[in-house]
């Protein structure tokens, strides 16, 4: 049996942070958004087990990531945060920050940051 096989599951606790919604980058970076951070997993190449490598502290706020894309997007009450993701380390880096003038809930620009779309939930 192959590891890529879907049949396989295998059960692992990440870590006892609250989770919430979750994107995998370039297949192998786990990006999940916290109570008040961002966490970032990726699997031990000795354990074979996911393991947290850093977080981003103080950030409230929704992530966003589309497949094809370099960078994560946190839109918070306040801001929006454009990370790009490394594809060696997987590291975030602070590319650019925007205020979030019209409150919005999400934002999502596409691979080309050509377009965007923002929106604002009720």
């Amino acid at each position: 049996m192959s590891a890529s096989n879907p049949d396989i599951c295998k059960y692992e606790k990440l870590t006892d942070s609250d989770l919430g919604n979750m994107y995998l980058v370039y297949d192998q970076c786990l990006v999940t958004r916290s109570s008040n951070s961002i966490l970032f997993f990726k699997i031990d190449k000795e354990t074979g087990k996911w393991k947290q490598f850093t977080q981003l502290d103080n950030i409230r706020g929704q992530i966003y990531f589309i497949k094809g894309n370099v960078r994560i997007q946190v839109t918070t009450d306040e801001k929006v945060y454009f990370y790009l993701i490394d594809k060696e380390t997987f590291m975030p880096n602070l590319e650019n920050v925007m205020y979030n003038f019209m409150q919005c809930s999400q934002t999502m620009f596409g691979t080309r940051v050509r377009f965007g779309i923002t929106y604002k939930t009720n």
